[in-house]
């Protein structure tokens, strides 16, 4: 019996040591990996010209899709955003229908301006819901987020089913909110984004964005197709028939919209 139970004790001695090392082994080639799958994309997006890009202008249609899988009429928008964190939003196809919402999180501001109300102060939730897609953008996420110190990543290795050509890391920030990002491998581009959100009645919701239709603007490559999807279902698509780079926007265009003359 001694034999036995030192032959025991000694094999528990080597999983201890075993397990004491290899997590840190792992993680950190983990870490060289999503580095890579960070890089490679921004690589694939632009590089420097990419990450340097201070603001954008688009111009476009979208459409909704109702819980039958039915589209809406397209809608015109033309976008303005301020990289990181100003916007202006303005939809509708005649110029006395247009609506327009605008955001300075800088400063914790929004506006939202239609034909029928006129302009009013954003709602906190209405605040709350913009932090919220701006925090799982691609633009903020790979210009920003991902080299966040507060921020933990993981790597969850290829997807399943049809995403098995993708690969996944997780993004989890100090509010334990999770984010997750599937790469092409062969491409490299960002196939597309998975969140978590809270609608209006509380309930928790799988939000997608997918990515499609690249092309090259300004030495940028742009996706010009976004498809929106609620837990599994298509919610959205965003079609960009234009976008510049670097306009040059002042901040002062992020203020109280003003009704159109």
């Amino acid at each position: 019996m001694g034999h036995i139970a030192m032959f025991i004790k000694r094999l528990l001695l080597i999983f201890a040591f075993v397990t004491a090392f290899t997590p840190i082994y792992v993680r950190s080639q983990d870490e060289e990996i999503i580095q890579k799958l960070f890089q490679d994309a921004i690589e694939a997006m632009g590089g420097d010209v990419f990450t340097n890009a201070k603001d954008m202008v688009s111009e476009g249609q979208y459409f909704g899709f109702d819980n039958a899988g039915r589209n809406s009429l397209p809608t015109n928008f033309k976008d303005y955003t301020k990289l990181p964190d100003k916007s202006r939003h303005e939809s509708g196809n005649r110029k006395n229908e247009l609506e327009i919402s605008v955001f300075n999180l800088e400063k914790n501001e929004g506006w939202i301006y239609d034909p029928v109300h006129g302009t009013r102060e954003a709602k906190p939730e209405e605040m709350k819901d913009f932090n919220n897609v701006v925090k799982h953008s691609m633009d903020i996420i790979f210009r920003y987020r991902y080299k966040d110190p507060e921020n933990k990543l993981f790597y969850l290795g290829p997807g399943e089913g049809h995403d098995v050509t993708l690969e996944m890391v997780k993004i989890v920030d100090p509010e334990n909110d999770e984010t997750t990002v599937y790469f092409d491998r062969i491409s490299k581009l960002p196939a597309k984004i998975e969140y978590r959100e809270i609608n209006s009645h509380g309930v928790r919701m799988r939000v997608v964005d997918e990515f499609s239709q690249w092309h090259v603007i300004q030495g940028i490559n742009t996706p010009l197709r976004i498809d929106g999807f609620l837990n599994g279902r298509r919610a959205s698509q965003t079609f960009v028939l234009k976008i510049t780079y670097n306009n040059n926007l002042q901040d002062s265009f992020f203020s109280k919209p003003v009704p159109p003359k």
